[in-house]
């Protein structure tokens, strides 16, 4: 009797490892019902999408301060920002922070850059603003 044992363990090592390098180089290579969640842990990362899916990006901020996220740079050609960001605070104190959400629909394929920037309304950005930045691929 012959064992089958070790061509499985093969292959489950296999997948294991391709989800693992996948993670660590920042792409996500399924997202479940379609949006794929991405959070500040995700700067710098590369992320793959297909046309017709989300991106659902939080953010920490606190808008008491003056100071806001705002999208920098994104073609809308290929990833199209959906509406206004939603924001709930952390708590019901006064001045307590919360997440921002943004939300962008994948319509064209392509890659664009998605850069966010955390600075005060009443000011232009400078170097000293906070940055969020994520490379998108849409198929």
């Amino acid at each position: 009797m012959t064992s089958r044992r070790g061509p499985l363990l093969v292959i489950g090592a296999v997948a294991v490892t391709a989800v693992a390098v996948g993670v660590l180089l920042g792409v996500r290579p399924f997202a479940a019902d379609g949006v794929h969640r991405l959070d500040a842990g995700d700067d710098g990362a590369v992320v793959e999408v297909e046309v017709g899916e989300q991106i659902a990006l939080e953010l920490e901020g606190n808008p008491t301060t003056g100071y806001a996220w705002q999208v920098a740079e994104i073609e809308a050609a290929i990833l199209a920002p959906r509406g206004d960001p939603d924001y709930e605070a952390s708590s019901d104190a006064d001045g307590a922070g919360g997440t921002y959400t943004f939300r962008f629909d994948a319509v064209g394929a392509g890659e664009t850059t998605l850069v966010l920037l955390y600075y005060p309304s009443w000011e232009e950005p400078t170097d000293q603003a906070g940055r969020f930045k994520v490379t998108v691929v849409v198929e």
